[in-house]
């Protein structure tokens, strides 16, 4: 019996014996001969010995071998997280990632809202979503994102609605909240306009009254009721020598984030300027007393109702009702009204027997760790690092959030309810690559940080690098993204010793160690 032989044939050889044959061919017509070397030097987007094969878009890694200690995610093929298709040089990316690389993550369904960044997160400081203006250019800055939910609706993917908030009706009389408007207008002309929670007010003018700053005001959907008066003896709120009209937020039973100017005001003898002073600062003009930091807490149904986040309808506790936001009977559906002397009881058990209850807790479950809600019937999800959040400071984010920002609680179980291609008690973890049978079942799966340990040098050496082993702002991927380690040298036939190695990010390539020849060799030879 005759086994099949494999030759690989060295250059030199191949010199003696073909060295009038243009071994380059015409590169495909996709590249140009170097005849010292017969290697093509191909034109961009195209690779391959002779050119024939196209080149798909790089892009950042979504996982890979560190190249050093905590410096991981370089450009890759498809970005490690797709196949390439080298007739059309088009990337087919895994489920859950788009773009021409796959280089950068699907958001969400966001129900009620818009697909955004981590970079545009970052500076879009909407006082609903996101609440600090910073800037956020880590490797991760335009590859993962999230939804930015609109008024109302919250969660991951802004398929929640939010139940009205309040203060607790027995925890009132603090201060209410003050903010002041400096306008100086000498002559000027055009108009300004206030933001609130991403709501405009119309144009305002600099001779609008008082009056017509309140009524701008209150037209939008998030402020409850203002009311507002100018300090000094005239009649409009900006004058020659400047005027400062304090703005009290009468119906806001919560923290009350600033009012945000846009100004369009221009011309006259002197600069024209209109500000918003808030916090503890004072007016700029007339000697005008301090602004006033509202201290209240906002509770969803003001922590005296259950809210059921598919109708953003509260169930208030027995003595409980619609208030006015400020303490009284009103028209907020919020529980935000009543003072009932009883602790609520679930099955003749107070507060679920999971909780305290008594006058010095104002009559209002304290929960044991693990539960929540107005009985302590609700099971509180775990949480983990955030896959999506707004940065708190440059360059700093995913911080801890429940089912870390890539799935819903169910909190009659306790349970996430974890986004397809995430998994883990709280989501926390991107499902390997290779669909059901992981690494198409040609590899094991492999965290960021354990990567990088496997990480070997140009001579085949491992390394010894890490990745995350001591926390930094750009490996909070660490233990979180999973790419697959192919398995290598596995006998398939039919030529003797002819190995296969499994390639792709998802392992579901094969090829054998005789499509390669040793460094000096350029073909090979089936007899």
């Amino acid at each position: 019996m005759r086994w099949p032989v494999v030759w690989c044939v060295t250059l030199s050889l191949l010199d003696q014996i073909w060295s009038a044959m243009d071994l380059c061919g015409s590169c495909s017509g996709h590249g140009t001969c170097t005849s010292a070397t017969r290697i093509c030097n191909c034109m961009r987007g195209y690779q391959g010995h002779q050119c024939e094969l196209r080149s798909c878009p790089l892009g950042i890694a979504w996982a890979d071998y560190a190249v050093a200690n905590d410096s991981a995610h370089q450009l890759a093929t498809c970005s490690n997280m797709g196949l390439c298709d080298t007739t059309t040089g088009l990337c087919t990316c895994n489920a859950g990632f788009e773009g021409p690389a796959c280089e950068v993550m699907s958001c969400p369904t966001c129900v009620y809202g818009r697909c955004v960044t981590m970079r545009e997160a970052a500076i879009a400081q909407d006082d609903y979503n996101f609440f600090t203006a910073t800037t956020y250019a880590l490797w991760d800055a335009d590859k993962v994102r999230g939804c930015q939910c609109n008024y109302g609706f919250e969660g991951y993917d802004c398929s929640l609605r939010k139940c009205p908030i309040g203060d607790d009706p027995r925890t009132m009389g603090q201060p209410a909240e003050v903010q002041q408007l400096s306008c100086l207008c000498n002559g000027c002309t055009g108009s300004f306009a206030l933001s609130y929670q991403g709501f405009y007010t119309s144009n305002i003018l600099p001779s609008a009254t008082p009056a017509t700053l309140a009524a701008a005001l209150n037209a939008l959907l998030p402020i409850r009721g203002v009311s507002v008066t100018l300090s000094g003896v005239g009649s409009s709120i900006c004058d020659s020598d400047g005027a400062v009209t304090s703005i009290t937020f009468t119906y806001n039973g919560s923290k009350v984030p600033p009012l945000r100017v846009t100004s369009m005001l221009s011309g006259g003898p002197s600069e024209s300027a209109v500000s918003v002073q808030y916090g503890g600062a004072t007016g700029l003009y007339d000697g005008v007393p301090a602004t006033v930091v509202r201290t209240t807490l906002a509770y969803p149904c003001s922590s005296r109702g259950q809210c059921d986040s598919s109708s953003g309808l509260c169930t208030c506790l027995p003595g409980y009702g619609d208030g006015d936001g400020a303490g009284q009977a009103g028209t907020i559906a919020n529980c935000g009204f009543g003072s009932a002397n009883t602790c609520p009881v679930v099955n003749a058990l107070t507060c679920n027997n999971q909780g305290v209850c008594n006058p010095g807790t104002l009559y209002k479950c304290i929960c044991s760790a693990g539960f929540t809600g107005v009985d302590c019937t609700l099971m509180i999800c775990p949480s983990g690092v955030a896959w999506f959040d707004e940065a708190s400071a440059p360059d700093t984010a995913h911080a801890p959030a429940i089912c870390s920002n890539k799935g819903t609680c169910n909190y009659a179980s306790g349970l996430c309810i974890c986004q397809a291609g995430f998994s883990g008690p709280a989501c926390e973890i991107m499902d390997c690559p290779g669909g059901l049978t992981p690494c198409s079942g040609h590899g094991t799966c492999a965290t960021m940080q354990q990567l990088a340990s496997l990480s070997k040098g140009s001579n085949g050496v491992l390394q010894g690098l890490s990745y995350g082993n001591t926390p930094t702002p750009s490996t909070w991927d660490s233990n979180k993204i999973q790419g697959c380690v192919c398995s290598e040298n596995v006998y398939m036939g039919p030529y003797v010793a002819e190995m296969n190695n499994y390639q792709a990010y998802d392992c579901s390539e094969r090829k054998s160690n005789l499509e390669e020849c040793p460094s000096q060799s350029i073909y090979t030879l089936g007899i």
